[in-house]
């Protein structure tokens, strides 16, 4: 923590440069020199930024930003690495996955139900057993909306595969949409579509 002595010092450092302000400095206060330097440096605190929806508007948390960027990254990493407990940590209970079959038709699944997670299970074990190193490369990331609490952003990424230590492939490109929710504190998945440019090797199974 900052001596009261420093800011006492530094308080009266910039005082030419106050243009005649004033303040008692008998009775000086963090308050004080914190509002008069945002003064100086011509900076106001925004304490609930609101977020247009726009790219290139920087009226949003940074620390939101970097943290949703932090779970999408996680969410490849855990999947490749076949950490399927870290992986489930990225959603929320109620999370809603939703992906196409061969005929077009959408499936909508319970991220956590217990059919799913052990199908995930299997092709975690799938992979493994046949010598399969699959690779998530995040790349193009728009967020749609921000607010405090919530989160919808659509992701690109490049679905890599090594086979047998030996040749490498691309498996296809996929469109993510992805939404969160802020809960305690932290950013979670509550809803994931997947569209696929082309079928994967292995089925996507419901």
């Amino acid at each position: 923590m900052i001596p009261r002595e420093l800011f006492l010092s530094f308080t009266i450092f910039l005082a030419p440069l106050l243009h005649g302000q004033q303040f008692d400095l008998n009775n000086i206060k963090i308050d004080d020199v914190k509002n008069v330097l945002q003064g100086v440096l011509g900076k106001t605190e925004k304490t609930n930024p609101k977020w247009s929806g726009s790219p290139g508007d920087p009226n949003f948390k940074i620390a939101d930003r970097i943290a949703i960027k932090d779970v999408i990254d996680a969410y490849g990493i855990y999947w490749d690495t076949n950490d399927l407990d870290s992986y489930l940590s990225l959603f929320t209970d109620d999370a809603v996955g939703e992906s196409y079959n061969d005929k077009g038709e959408k499936i909508t699944v319970r991220i956590k139900d217990k059919r799913k997670m052990l199908k995930s299970m299997e092709r975690m074990d799938y992979f493994e057993s046949n010598g399969i190193q699959r690779r998530h490369m995040m790349c193009n990331t728009l967020m749609l909306e921000l607010s405090e609490s919530f989160a919808h952003l659509m992701q690109y990424t490049i679905l890599l595969t090594t086979n047998k230590n030996s040749k490498v492939e691309i498996v296809t490109p996929i469109f993510y949409h992805f939404k969160l929710k802020k809960t305690e504190g932290i950013w979670k998945i509550s809803y994931r579509l997947i569209n696929l440019d082309a079928p994967l090797d292995l089925k996507l199974m419901p």
